[in-house]
């Protein structure tokens, strides 16, 4: 029995992480690989290349449809005591073909996103004092043709580090903020990744 639930969660994992990578190269050869960095230094992930691709070559290659919205994340009161906020524009898929989710983050100048915030409508605020605002019925459209900047893949399995490093190698360094949280530093092919116990696990794929 002990064998099957091994075997069991070795298929698992795979299928799982072949849609982010078999196996990490620096560059491409005649194996095509799912996470490498080409020549001019830009991150291929899950089959979208970060700073080229659009929401709707993601949307495409997911085969799924994404769901933006302006996201502001509290920052440190200033000396008056006014809150800041900081900006974000985010296309999210909460269920891609392994039931996984996917949240990219767009390249927006913040005159931007200030413009789409005042065009949006029904802001919502979570516990944590995230506002997430819904776009305006002409920034649905454009966020199609904006670029993605960073991707964080939530995936549906729990992560351990033998799976890190059966996917992408020996992590260049780790650091444990809190009992429950680990986070792995992969620099070369900028990704983050966060094992947490008590909360999602998530990898963090930015160019490096």
């Amino acid at each position: 029995m002990g064998k099957f639930a091994l075997f069991f969660a070795a298929v698992v994992a795979l299928s799982t992480y072949y849609i982010t990578s078999s196996v990490y190269q620096l560059s491409p050869t005649s194996k095509p690989q799912r996470t490498w960095v080409d020549n001019t230094g830009k991150l291929h992930v899950m089959g979208i290349v970060l700073g080229e691709s659009t929401v709707r070559d993601a949307e495409l290659a997911f085969r799924s449809r994404a769901d933006a919205a302006i996201f502001l994340y509290p920052l440190p009161p200033t000396q008056s005591g006014n809150k800041q906020f900081r900006g974000e524009i985010e296309a999210y898929f909460p269920s891609i073909a392994d039931h996984s989710k996917v949240i990219l983050e767009l390249e927006v100048s913040a005159t931007q996103i200030e413009a789409m915030r005042q065009r949006s409508t029904m802001p919502r605020v979570y516990p944590n004092g995230v506002i997430r605002m819904n776009l305006g019925d002409k920034d649905v459209l454009g966020v199609q043709n904006m670029v993605i900047r960073k991707l964080t893949l939530i995936p549906s399995i729990t992560i351990t580090e033998d799976i890190l490093h059966a996917q992408f190698g020996n992590h260049t360094s780790k650091s444990s903020p809190t009992n429950t949280l680990t986070i792995y530093h992969y620099p070369d092919i900028g990704l983050t990744a966060e094992i947490n116990h008590e909360g999602k696990d998530k990898l963090m794929f930015v160019n490096p």
